[in-house]
Formats: C-alpha cells, structure tokens, sequence
C-alpha cells in the first residue's frame, strides 16, 4: 500500500466470523472497526449478546457508511453476500476502495475489488500471512507474475492520466510476456509492441502518464478577492502551462492571508492542503525570488508567491511570478524520488521536459 494510513472496517455474520474479526483486528497495526451483520440469539449469555448487540448494523447500512476511496471492506463470511452488498455502490476503478472477503474458518482470503489502485491484493497477502492462510489472486498480472503499472502508482501516490491507457498497457505487457516466453519478437509494425508509460506533471494525451502530486502553488492576493477571480487566474495559468491539475500538491502563502475567503475557498476546490508561513520564515529562504519594495512594506517581506513557494517544500520554480490584479502566483515543484522497477523499465520514457 506504499506507507498508506489505511481505515479497515471488518464485518461478520456468525460468533466462530466475529472471532476470527477480532483475531485479525489484534493481529493489524492499521486502525480497525468490528461491526456485526449475523442474527443475534435472543437465548445468548448477556455479555456475548451485549458485545454483538454495541456492534449490530444492517448490511447495506454498513456497506453505504464505508464505501469511499482509502477505506477497506472486510467481509468475514461467503464471497456472494459481498458481491451482493457492494454491487450498487461500484463505480471507477480509480476511486473504488478495496474489498476483500474472508471465510469464517480464515483459509482464503480473496481481493474482490480495487486489487492494485485499492491495494486490496497487497492487502490480501499480509492478511493471509497473519492467518498462515492462502490468498486467491485472480487479477491476471499476479497470477502471470507481471508488474502491474496500476499497483506502481498507487504504491507511489501517482494518478493515472487515462484509465483506457493503463487498461491497454497492462494488456500488452502480458502480451510482450506471451511473445517472450515463445521466444518471438513482434514485428514493429504488430499492435502487440512494446507499451510505454511515463511520469509527468504535464498534460499528456498522447502516451500514459503517471502523475507525481508535486506542484505547489504560492499565492498572494489582495484582501477581499472573490473566490472566483483567485481560481479563475489559477486555473488560467495551469492550462497556460499545460500542468496537470493532478499534480498540485499544495497552497502556500503568509499567514497574513491564513483565513483569506479566495484562498481558503481555492483549496477547497482543488482537493489540496492550504499552508501558511510568517514574514520571517519568508525571509529566512535562501533562493532568488523577485523582490517588491512595496510588497516588503505591507507584508513584511519583499515576494510572497514565489517564497512561500521555497518555504512549502519546492526545490525549483518552473512558473516565476505572475500577477493580475491584485493577485500573483507562483509554481513551484517538490523533488520526489521514484525507483523505476527493473521490470518496468524497458516500458518507462523519460521525459525531455523534466529533469
């Protein structure tokens, strides 16, 4: 799951499945919930019944509560009920959660959904470890053993460009493998070829494109802008420059403007953290930044955008200051360090517009 903080919500249907549920809730380091979905016997010893009874929820209830991208669904019981429970909910692959069902007797444990995006099948085989159980893999690069570029990017925090394209990679990375193992080499006119991917935090149609969540935007604007006027200047730039909206990783700026509406409102609509710094912390960076002597006697430090910028974590700036009424931007891009896999790197492209 590359270090992700994962929630794990498990759900049982029979006393030897809820045992097995708090087996495996003490044997996780993850934060885990127990919940009940089984009938409750009106007959049971008062404490059995009371410790079901603190965590009885209906099914669909469950399922509605927890269905949401980062959340893992454990089902202890028959794979049918949750094929059944989670069918109305299933939408993109890309923001589906991970899925895995359990037998009661913990011997297989099966990744039903989000395998690799989700980390369901990663997920699936520490829990069968922890159990001494076996996990049934069906997702074809696992059972091919085959790198899969959609579990690469989730392990790396990468979005992927174009679900089409990954889903026509891994395609013809089991065919290059097809082609290997008979010892046969595709023609260079074969559709079979060889697939490439590359990483970039610009626009690509044209090829996949796995995107690094590494640009961070400083922002400083006049007080009162609407929040309109600040995204559509932003957004403006960001198509100007063909960077990927998936690539923004944060906003900075003084803490002059910590509770400003536009900026605040800005990160909001962006998905992104919105983070602040003081005029000294400012001045302490180091690098070349464009110097205002009126924006030093306001603010009390001579460039807002492009050091708040440094002060966020960017090693460069690759859009210097730009301003428009009242409002400058800055965009700066955090180094992030990613290992290519051996087995992916005759697919990967560098990019010649990024070191």
């Amino acid at each position: 799951m590359g270090g992700k903080i994962m929630n794990i919500h498990i759900i049982s249907f029979t006393k030897k499945g809820f045992s097995l549920s708090k087996r495996l809730k003490d044997l996780l380091e993850e934060e885990v919930s127990l919940s009940f979905g089984g009938k409750i016997d009106s007959e049971e010893k008062s404490s059995q019944k009371n410790e079901l009874s603190s965590i009885h929820v209906p099914l669909s209830e469950w399922v509605k509560a927890h269905f949401r991208t980062g959340n893992v669904l454990v089902f202890v019981g028959a794979a049918g009920i949750a094929v059944r429970a989670i069918a109305p909910f299933i939408r993109d692959k890309s923001t589906d959660p991970a899925v895995i069902v359990i037998d009661e007797k913990g011997s297989f444990v099966i990744p039903i959904l989000s395998g690799h995006i989700g980390g369901a099948n990663s997920l699936a085989k520490k829990i069968a470890g922890l159990l001494r159980a076996q996990a049934v893999l069906t997702t074809a690069s696992d059972v091919n053993n085959l790198p899969a570029i959609d579990e690469f990017a989730a392990r790396n925090n990468l979005s992927i460009n174009d679900m089409e394209k990954a889903k026509d990679f891994a395609a013809k990375v089991l065919n290059e493998s097809w082609h290997s193992a008979e010892s046969r080499q595709p023609a260079e006119s074969d559709e079979g070829a060889l697939p490439q991917f590359t990483i970039s935090l610009y626009i690509k149609n044209d090829i996949l494109s796995l995107i690094p969540k590494c640009v961070i935007l400083g922002i400083g604007c006049k007080k009162g802008k609407s929040p309109e006027e600040l995204e559509g200047f932003v957004r403006e730039s960001l198509d100007e420059h063909k960077i990927d909206y998936r690539s923004l990783a944060k906003i900075a700026s003084i803490d002059l403007k910590k509770d400003e509406k536009a900026l605040v409102s800005l990160a909001e609509s962006l998905k992104i953290p919105f983070v602040t710094f003081s005029a000294q912390e400012l001045n302490q960076i180091q690098q070349k930044v464009t110097p205002s002597a009126f924006v030093s006697e306001i603010t009390g430090t001579d460039n807002v955008c492009e050091r708040s910028v440094f002060a966020a974590g960017a090693s460069e700036i690759i859009v210097h200051k730009s301003a428009c009424n009242g409002m400058t931007l800055a965009i700066g891009i955090k180094k992030i360090n990613i290992e290519i896999p051996e087995e992916f790197q005759k697919f990967f492209i560098k990019n010649s517009e990024e070191n």
